[in-house]
């Protein structure tokens, strides 16, 4: 350093990274400061002001009376039309030994699905709710319960049955009650 200098280039450009930093900090934590809690229901706002009065969304009670009927059957297709599939793919002469791996795998996958489906499903009733419904995708889960409400506890014994059967974070798990 030069004599007579008290600030080099370096240390202005230090300083004002630092500020910068500090106020993007100060931003972020007066812009979200929503109080959100891991774990929490998550509700949506009935109106377009920010009154602080929220509702929670849940499907009218004459759609339910069957709703869990319809989504089980529908799974049911669904995973029979899959396993179809696959055992064409196993019957077929042209396919390739590859291709036949990957059926096996594929109804595996299938079968590990519907247990872990049915495990929770099961362990739900089991805490309290009438009737439940998932829907394991690859990364995500949709869990359907009948209540006219859950609490916070509901909430993370519902989140916490589904995390031990499932390898799925909690920010992949979805839940949606239906009166």
């Amino acid at each position: 350093m030069k004599k007579g200098k008290v600030f080099g280039k370096h240390h202005v450009v230090l300083a004002l990274m630092i500020m910068a930093l500090g106020a993007a900090v100060w931003l972020n934590m007066k812009f979200s400061s929503n109080e959100k809690y891991m774990g929490e229901a998550t509700f949506v706002s009935d109106s377009d002001t920010a009154s602080g009065e929220a509702i929670q969304t849940s499907a009218k009670a004459e759609e339910s009376a069957d709703y869990f009927e319809t989504a089980k059957k529908d799974r049911q297709e669904a995973l029979e039309e899959a396993q179809e599939l696959v055992e064409e793919t196993l019957k077929s002469a042209n396919a390739t030994d590859t291709e036949r791996e990957t059926a096996l795998k594929t109804t595996s996958d299938i079968a590990a699905r519907i247990e872990k489906a049915n495990n929770i499903e099961t362990l739900l009733k089991a805490k309290g709710f009438e009737k439940a419904v998932v829907v394991l995708g690859e990364s995500d889960v949709s869990v359907v319960v009948k209540s006219e409400g859950i609490t916070t506890t509901q909430t993370l014994q519902i989140q916490d049955i589904v995390t031990s059967q499932t390898e799925i974070p909690l920010s992949n798990i979805k839940i949606v009650t239906i009166k």
